[in-house]
Parts: C-alpha cells; structure tokens; sequence
C-alpha cells in the first residue's frame, strides 16, 4: 500500500468522554505535569485516530478501546475520513505523525496530542 492509500483505512473521531461507572475521571487522567490544585474534571473532549477498513468498524474499536482504559462515549461529535481530510488540507502535520506511528504499530487506535478536560458546570 503506498504512503497515500494507507490512510484511507483510518479515522479521526472527536468524542467527549467520561469515566465508566465505578470509576473517578481524575483517576483515569495524567494530570502529574501540574503543580497547582486542578477542578474536577468529570469529563473530556478528545480527538481519537482509528485505524480501520470501514466507519463502522472504527466505531467499534472506538468504543472498545476507550472502555479498555475505563473510558465510555458520552457522545460522538464526528468521524471523518484521515484521507479526505488530508486532501482537504484540513489536519495538522502533528496529527498525520501519530497517524503514520499507529500505523507502524500493533495498535488500532491513539489518542491525538492531548485530552480537553471540562468540570460540570
């Protein structure tokens, strides 16, 4: 498959999520780098890349993989095609690296660059 094609088979999912039930989200979360007290956060926005043959098996290994780290899907805002969205221009070059790097690996899925924590308001 050549460098272009590979990312066909991959997607990009932004999701918010939430810690399953019996756990704390601020369990699940490295928050080691910070020194001051932080809120508590009970949730997080993320952009998930899924490598795939179709949309609905991405969904699935989605979803799966986020409850393998005691995540849940509180709700989907969008799943969108890796090569469409290179083609568009519409992705950034930090985000095309994690891409190539799950490729190289055993992995089906990674979360992109950083979580974006919210407390309940």
């Amino acid at each position: 498959m050549n460098t272009k094609e590979k990312f066909k088979q991959m997607w990009v999912a932004s999701v918010d999520i939430e810690a399953v039930s019996g756990y704390n989200f601020m369990d699940l979360i490295d928050c080691s780098d910070h020194h001051e007290v932080l809120p508590k956060y009970i949730g997080a926005w993320a952009n998930v890349i899924i490598q795939s043959p179709t949309i609905n098996e991405a969904l699935d290994f989605l979803e799966i993989g986020l409850n393998e780290k005691n995540f849940r899907i509180k709700f989907i805002d969008k799943i969108e095609n890796m090569y469409s969205l290179i083609e568009e221009n519409d992705i950034n070059v930090d985000m095309i690296k994690e891409a190539e790097w799950l490729y190289s690996s055993k992995y089906s899925f990674v979360i992109s660059d950083k979580l974006w924590p919210y407390v309940n308001d």
